[in-house]
């Protein structure tokens, strides 16, 4: 087996036909194989969701650091000058 199949899996999807020739106009176009537009697609998906994640968590995290003293003790030195 080849290097750059060792860490690969095949994956079978299933896809509306509209869909799937759309993908194979873009494949045409961008000249790559339909295999790396998935790749891509995917990576993005997942990013656009890890960077949801993360704010909903900074969302639920605000309130307990505005409201925590403990937290917020050292807030009155954000606005001082060191220099």
């Amino acid at each position: 087996m080849s290097a750059t199949l060792k860490n690969v899996d095949r994956i079978t999807i299933s896809l509306p036909n509209s869909l799937a020739a759309e993908v194979e106009l873009l494949r045409k176009e961008l000249k790559v194989p339909k295999s790396e537009i998935f790749r891509v697609a995917i990576e993005q998906l997942l990013e656009q969701y890890r960077k949801k994640k993360l704010r909903k968590i900074a969302e639920m995290m605000a309130s307990e650091y505005e409201n925590d003293p403990e937290l917020t003790v050292f807030t009155d030195l954000d606005s001082e000058d060191f220099l």
